[in-house]
């Protein structure tokens, strides 16, 4: 079904519906009017005199008006130590709160002056350099702008969001193998348009059947670098299934491999962000062989630098493979790719087998988690863990019991608006500790279910304190979960009105540091996504019991791949999700909270400055931009603690339909890679 009515066009010169004519049209009317009215005046006389009349008039009344004011500065200065009123609002929670548009009015001579007691021209950054784009009918947004058209063409080969997902991700898989591959797994939620439904879909990797939760006690850099660091890869066998089981089939699976084929055997240029992988990491890979040879330059015998042309002979071959097989899954999990795959992990001392992979499934869940914490008719929907999707809706659906009124403006120049972000933030992130894979932790698929409900978001509002608290106002017990990584992330609305929003990763940079020689996959190391029993973080908190590793478990994850769509008129509203590990979470709320919340265009919401706080460590990260005046402000009145970082590492890709019925997408500028949304 159509997703948006057509726009109607207006002739250049002609007049619109309303009658109204071009802007060239009534002034040249205007002027033949004056024109005409200085050839017919009869009374010209008469006119001058009444024009001078009305002159001597008005400057009478200017006069009179300028000592009136005198007077009244004059009366006002009588009482110079009266305080200004001031009004509060009374919270449904209970408490009362200043009024946002007259707050801290006594602080004003510290922090400036103005309305909110902050100076009037806070120093907030100029746009960034990212597209702002618009789009008709579809669009696509992913981690590198190369990947992002090759979406779009799939969309304009017939194909829909599921065949433009594949594609834009086989194609990160090749120029951002620091991110993400065939040898890694994702998250996926998808708004089908057709049945007017959420679907989400669990492509992670899993632990392999001889694994036990203290494998990594005695070594812990085993889970973080290594062919023992390998988990079983899922992408695979997902984009298999969601190709089956959700594809337009228009597309043949073979032309989604082309253009990523394509840039393996011919090249594509070495990005800003993945030559700053490769400098940071250089050392990793000069220590194997493997990684030496696929990632560094045999003219100078150093890592490839920034607009070096790379080439993946081995890794073009292997996706040639996998394009033209009959059956992808049974190749790759059973056939001779599986042989190979286990034999060069079990030579190098790493567990997956061929049992491993034999039995590695995707999940498909037709009843993903959804809330309606939004205000309207807004429905958000994303996976049960191990997503942290509910983390993610948890802290949007806190502040939207703050601002539920999408028609209303919010006073962004206000700290108090940034208090309770980091509050919720606190609360949602606590809670994350007891989530685990819904298969193997009994209470997580309760506990992550209840955190969608309203009546969550409306209890945790109440508990926002008026300034920050100690660890234990927000904690439920003393642990915490592993620190996950990169990871890439695609977006698409199709022509259909179908959503999706794809989280892809190999977990850490370039992940386990081991290549395949023979099939030119760079492995994961999603086994450093589990805790461990008594390996204390650095801040001595326990680890959390619900990630422990079990044979089979797939590892939480920060990724929160996310769709919002209308329950009413059944289209989709947005699509955002994001890379860059913990911040993931934090980023995509903001993302959603300043666009539906505040009101902000898709560019201002990602471009904006980021404050993230985990609950550990209790220290909230802020990117240097932020004003200064808030950021003083939330530290002196608010009792926040603060660390600065130029730019957060989380990567936000983002697609809003505005009532303007078009598609208005933007591409994180924090990653340095020439990316942007492509569309048509």
């Amino acid at each position: 079904m159509p997703r948006v009515a057509d726009v109607h066009t207006i002739p250049i010169g002609g007049a619109t519906d309303a009658g109204r004519g071009s802007p060239s049209n009534v002034f040249s009317s205007n002027i033949l009017e004056m024109e005409r009215g200085k050839k017919n005046s009869s009374n010209g006389g008469f006119f001058k005199w009444a024009a001078i009349i009305v002159a001597v008039l008005c400057l009478l009344f200017m006069l009179a008006t300028i000592g009136l004011a005198i007077a009244l500065g004059i009366k006002m200065n009588e009482h110079p130590d009266k305080p200004a009123e001031t009004t509060t609002v009374t919270s449904q929670f209970g408490p009362t709160f200043p009024d946002p548009l007259n707050v801290h009015h006594n602080d004003a001579s510290a922090l400036g002056t103005g309305a909110t007691g902050l100076s009037n021209h806070l120093d907030w950054p100029e746009p960034s350099g990212s597209l702002h784009a618009t789009y008709k009918r579809a669009a696509v947004a992913s981690d590198h702008g190369l990947c992002s058209e090759i979406g779009r063409d799939t969309l304009l080969a017939g194909g829909n969001a599921v065949d433009g997902m594949i594609a834009s991700l086989l194609c990160i898989g090749v120029v951002n193998p620091q991110s993400s591959g065939l040898g890694g797994g994702f998250l996926m939620t998808l708004y089908n348009a057709s049945t007017q439904r959420c679907i989400s879909i669990d492509a992670r990797e899993m632990a392999p059947r001889t694994a036990n939760s203290t494998m990594f006690l005695n070594s812990p850099q085993d889970a973080v670098i290594g062919w023992r660091s390998i988990a079983t890869p899922g992408e695979l066998h997902g984009f298999w299934t969601v190709f089956n089981k959700f594809g337009s089939g228009r597309v043949a699976w073979k032309d989604l491999f082309t253009p990523a084929i394509a840039l393996a055997r011919n090249g594509f240029p070495v990005s800003s962000n993945l030559a700053m992988v490769f400098e940071q990491k250089e050392a990793d890979i000069m220590a194997d062989v493997n990684m030496k040879k696929a990632f560094t330059d045999r003219r100078t015998g150093r890592v490839y630098e920034e607009g070096d042309i790379i080439k993946r002979p081995n890794l073009a071959d292997t996706l040639e493979e996998i394009a033209s097989s009959a059956d992808p899954v049974k190749l790759f999990y059973q056939g001779g790719m599986a042989q190979t795959i286990a034999a060069e992990i079990k030579e190098h001392g790493g567990y997956i087998t061929t049992d491993d992979l034999k039995n590695y499934r995707t999940i498909v869940y037709d009843t993903p988690l959804e809330t309606e914490a939004l205000p309207g008719d807004l429905v958000m929907c994303g996976p049960p863990p191990p997503s942290s999707f509910s983390v993610t809706q948890a802290i949007v659906g806190v502040m939207s019991q703050f601002y539920n009124d999408n028609k209303a403006t919010v006073n962004l120049d206000d700290p108090e608006v940034y208090h309770r972000l980091i509050e919720a933030e606190k609360f949602a992130y606590a809670y994350r500790t007891k989530l685990g894979d819904v298969n193997f932790v009994k209470d997580a698929q309760k506990i992550s279910k209840n955190m969608t409900k309203t009546a969550f978001a409306h209890w945790i509002a109440s508990r926002v304190p008026d300034v920050a608290q100690d660890l234990s106002y927000y904690d439920l017990d003393s642990t915490t979960v592993a620190e996950d990584h990169g990871t890439s992330h695609v977006v698409i609305i199709d022509r259909e009105g179908n959503g999706i929003s794809a989280t892809s990763t190999v977990n850490q940079l370039l992940g386990s540091k081991r290549i395949s020689p023979t099939l030119g996959i760079l492995w994961n190391d999603e086994m450093d996504d589990f805790s461990t029993p008594g390996q204390t973080n650095s801040f001595g908190f326990a680890p959390s019991e619900a990630n422990f590793i079990q044979p089979g478990k797939r590892p939480l994850s920060s990724m929160s791949p996310t769709v919002i769509y209308n329950k009413n008129d059944n289209e989709v509203k947005m699509v955002v999700g994001a890379s860059g590990g913990s911040r993931i979470i934090s980023a995509v709320a903001q993302t959603v909270i300043r666009t539906l919340l505040f009101n902000q265009t898709v560019k201002e919401a990602v471009d904006a400055p980021r404050f993230h706080n985990q609950f550990l460590p209790n220290v909230t990260e802020y990117e240097s931009s932020a004003p200064k005046a808030i950021v003083n402000a939330l530290t002196t009145q608010y009792h926040q603690s603060f660390s600065p970082v130029a730019k957060q590492a989380s990567v936000v890709q983002a697609l809003v339909v505005k009532e303007d019925g078009f598609i208005h997408g933007n591409s994180d500028f924090r990653r340095k890679t020439a990316t942007y949304p492509a569309g048509y």
